[in-house]
């Protein structure tokens, strides 16, 4: 009796398109909703970067973009009111630039 290959046998009808987009479309199941602030949230965060930028003191920030979060910590290097960013400094020396609009929380470090 002869062993089936199972998914193996159909690998060749597939063009190397259709298998990159069946890599991606478990990443879309994954993504998340940006989550709603309410007033004190927004005020907690503006509170915990002026005290960074003002006190050089290290925070956690979480960012939301496209979907998908992601933290880094660092010292907030300059906030630019006029263009809406926060200027990052993580402490690997690498300044990051973050819309305000992304930023969903900021803890104390």
């Amino acid at each position: 009796m002869l062993k089936d290959r199972g998914k193996m046998k159909w690998q060749g009808f597939f063009m190397s398109e259709h298998t990159e987009l069946l890599k991606q479309i478990p990443a879309e199941y994954e993504k998340l909703k940006k989550p709603e602030l309410d007033e004190q949230e927004l005020q907690e965060i503006q509170i915990i970067t002026m005290e960074s930028l003002n006190y050089t003191l290290t925070i956690k920030m979480t960012i939301w973009v496209d979907g998908f979060t992601k933290a880094y910590e660092g010292i907030v290097d300059k906030i630019d009111h006029i263009n809406m960013y926060i200027h990052l400094e993580t402490n690997n020396l690498k300044t990051l630039k973050f819309h305000i609009d992304e930023v969903i929380s900021v803890e104390r470090v």
